[in-house]
């Protein structure tokens, strides 16, 4: 087929400014290191790099008509076109000589003034940043990726539209991104280029204006395929992994039952709270503790320490600091709670899975230093506790469950991505059970603001449950191996609110022999709608299966070979 570009066209062409010998040199002392741009990492950000503006325009408005695929995951947030490559030639004539010229000219002039010899792989999007849309902290790393670049098409663009370009220094010892030492404002007709490398870190900044739209045409030149590709620099040390701890025997009943609303502590009400969870692997109990404890601890969440925990490639949260607080808090006494024996036998009772074994006729001792009740461990759903006498917890206590606890606070910019040592090790975690708690000041958080919990599969697309931050109720999720959660970037559309969470995972769960040995979440378990008769059945505000939890959103992936989305 005869090529619809015509001699005649314009053509693209590099600003003569970016081929003497005096920018060659400029380069070859970024790539070494002597030279300012080297740090954090060699970058180049070229402006007015091509010399027709008027076909910068007329490329602007044939990227606009592409159809657009929004893209939202634990990382990113954005629009997206295909690779420019899939699009027709007959279609988008502009497009199409652009993705030539870098082919072409750009790659050749780029090894010439580099020295990197590069191979003919190119990929090449759209992408298009609204009102609050980010892409968070990554380093580009996946095979065959030498040089990452963008051509910004946006126009009239001010430092407080954000959207900027941000570059990280490095932990010197753990190699993980510290803090944005550098930003690259997007301006229309400027070619960003950067090398991928251990260090390339690198993210893009919320776009806070309002009817703005931050436009790039975006990829990678590649290295050729037959080079075996060694990035520069130190690869990132392993994290290490939030010591798990067994639950503990260091509280009392009387303690528990202060804590939480009646109606979950009711015998009476277990066995239907059980049914739910059977159908649904999740929970949502509103009104969950006790409305004086709950405003207790919310006021002195308020005004207790939190320190800024990263690294920003896994997360950016407000983690409270527990050596800080009084040894008659609230919080010490909430969380002592919940890394107990007795929550994870409340749990057992609730869920029907084994994270405490229960027989009948025991009981363990939950006093305080000698002192306390007991708490009855019995299969009995309905039966009131009573008192026993204590019996050898090794024969009564499953003590393959560990936890990991913690208390969050989620202000605007706060955010927790998957954790990818979590996705390596995941077969080997186990069935786990998640409880959540939120406190916070704003009864209805808007999902639009970020801040909510995504369940989805390793290696899947599509999310499983959303769960939205909603005051004083529990969520609790039982969760199959590789199923996976992160907390959503929070944006600029939270302004001064926010909202604290207690985590707390339990691992080693055991399904057992219960009416729920099935009810793992997997991408498979979204039921039908058949709780219709459960839910009459309550009768009770405090039970909602539905409205806290949003169910099969996408998480799409970006970009080419599951990219990190664009620059």
């Amino acid at each position: 087929m005869a090529s619809s570009i015509s001699s005649t066209s314009p053509k693209f062409i590099i600003n003569e400014n970016y081929k003497n010998n005096e920018f060659k040199n400029k380069i070859i002392s970024i790539l070494e290191g002597n030279h300012e741009d080297s740090h954090p990492f060699p970058h180049f950000h070229l402006k007015d790099f091509l010399t027709n503006l008027s076909l910068v325009k007329d490329l602007k408005n044939e990227l606009n008509s592409v159809a657009w695929i929004p893209k939202s995951n634990d990382l990113l947030s954005l629009n997206q076109t295909v690779d420019i490559a899939n699009l027709l030639e007959e279609h988008y004539p502009i497009l199409y000589n652009f993705r030539q010229f870098l082919i072409n000219d750009v790659r050749r002039w780029l090894m010439l003034m580099t020295g990197v010899q590069l191979g003919e792989k190119l990929a090449l999007t759209g992408s298009r940043y609204s009102s609050g849309d980010c892409l968070l902290t990554h380093d580009d790393k996946l095979e065959g990726r030498a040089f990452a670049f963008v051509l910004y098409l946006n126009t009239d663009w001010a430092v407080e539209d954000g959207g900027d370009l941000c570059l990280y220094n490095c932990d010197q010892t753990t190699k993980f991104p510290e803090k944005i030492i550098k930003k690259i404002r997007p301006i229309e007709n400027s070619f960003s280029l950067f090398r991928v490398q251990n260090n390339s870190w690198h993210s893009v900044s919320e776009v806070l204006s309002e009817g703005k739209e931050r436009l790039s045409l975006n990829g990678w030149f590649h290295y050729p395929e037959d080079v075996e590709v060694l990035f520069v620099g130190d690869s990132p040390v392993l994290e290490e992994p939030i010591p798990r701890t067994k639950p503990s025997m260091d509280t009392t009943l009387a303690e528990v039952t202060s804590w939480l609303n009646n109606n979950y502590v009711s015998p009476g009400q277990h066995k239907n709270i059980k049914r739910i969870f059977a159908h649904k692997s999740q929970l949502s109990l509103r009104h969950f503790l006790n409305t004086d404890k709950y405003n207790s601890a919310l006021q002195e969440l308020e005004t207790a320490s939190f320190t800024c925990i990263g690294p920003p490639n896994k997360k950016n949260v407000w983690r409270l600091v527990e050596s800080q607080l009084e040894e008659n808090s609230h919080l010490k006494s909430l969380l002592r709670v919940f890394r107990s024996e007795a929550i994870t036998l409340l749990l057992t009772q609730w869920t029907g899975l084994h994270l405490h074994e229960i027989r009948k006729g025991g009981a363990i001792n939950e006093g305080n230093n000698g002192e306390g009740d007991e708490v009855t461990t019995t299969t009995s759903d309905n039966g009131p506790p009573s008192k026993k006498s204590k019996i050898n917890s090794k024969e009564e206590i499953n003590r393959d469950v560990e936890l990991v606890s913690f208390i969050n606070r989620f202000d605007q910019g706060c955010y927790s991505m998957a954790d990818d040592q979590l996705i390596a090790h995941s077969e080997d975690n186990g069935f786990s059970l998640d409880v959540i708690i939120f406190f916070g000041r704003k009864q209805n958080w808007p999902s639009q603001n970020g801040g909510f919990i995504s369940y989805f599969s390793s290696g899947e697309e599509d999310e499983i449950i959303r769960v939205i931050p909603t005051l004083n109720t529990a969520a609790i999720v039982f969760r199959e191996p590789g199923v996976l959660n992160f907390t959503k970037y929070v944006n600029h559309r939270a302004g001064s609110d926010h909202f604290f969470t207690l985590n707390c995972t339990f691992f080693g769960v055991c399904t057992g022999e219960s009416e729920s040995e099935e009810s793992s979440l997997n991408s498979k378990s979204i039921h039908e709608d058949s709780e219709d008769e459960d839910e009459e059945e309550f009768g009770s505000e405090d039970f909602d299966e539905n409205e806290e939890e949003e169910e099969g959103k996408d998480n799409n992936e970006g970009g080419d070979d599951g990219n990190c989305g664009g620059h």
